[in-house]
């Protein structure tokens, strides 16, 4: 019986979640102005509603970005904090997979090309696949200007609040999803994502959780 906790600061959604066996528990907050705020007491309000303690948990999950740099260092300040105290692994995930993975559930696509707004002219994109229900990275999330942006014929669905901000990206493509990202960045999404990884081994200790700024990529 799994017991772990989901948290992402990576957008202005804070996102937290708490599985316990079979039960999910969600203290999400959207548009919240102060990640930073209470962050233990709301890991602690979420743990004492799912019924457990930190002490209880299997894993630790954790959205590593890309996204905005001071909402990133907060969750991963916590959950290092967290698990250099109790010895307990951590599970890192692309905080754009996450997303990606809900809007493929919610909108019955098997396909998706992410593109999030990352401030002055840049984007984040990420592409996924589902094969054989299995989540797929088609390729290593990475950032680029707008003005590199160019995606031929696909029959992929593209969303994220990179093409609301751009309408005038190159894209060609019938399946657009006007919708900011972020709103699909859901706990339980994340839970269950960050459980594949466990199950298949796939944990880091704290010395080892950092960040995915994606920055370092871009030239100067």
């Amino acid at each position: 019986m799994t017991k772990c906790i989901a948290i992402d600061t990576s957008t202005r959604r804070f996102c937290l979640g708490v599985k316990n066996s079979s039960n999910y528990f969600d203290r999400s907050v959207n548009k919240s102005t102060d990640h930073a705020k209470d962050i233990f007491k709301r890991i602690d309000d979420v743990l004492k509603l799912a019924s457990t303690s930190i002490e209880e948990l299997d894993f630790l999950a954790v959205g590593i970005g890309p996204g905005r740099f001071s909402g990133l260092r907060v969750s991963i300040s916590a959950i290092k904090s967290i698990s250099y105290v109790l010895s307990i692994p951590i599970v890192a995930i692309s905080s754009l997979e996450i997303i990606a993975r809900e809007i493929m559930e919610k909108n019955d696509k098997e396909n998706v090309i992410l593109i999030e707004d990352a401030g002055r002219g840049n984007l984040y994109i990420g592409s996924y696949a589902l094969k054989n229900h299995e989540f797929i990275k088609l390729s290593n999330d990475r950032v680029a200007n707008i003005n590199e942006i160019e995606i031929s014929e696909t029959d992929a669905l593209i969303a994220g609040s990179g093409i609301i901000r751009y309408p005038d990206l190159k894209i060609d493509s019938n399946s657009l999803l006007n919708q900011n990202g972020e709103e699909y960045l859901n706990s339980r999404t994340m839970i269950d994502h960050a459980l594949e990884q466990f199950n298949k081994g796939n944990t880091i200790d704290c010395m080892n959780l950092k960040p995915n700024y994606l920055f370092d990529e871009v030239a100067n």
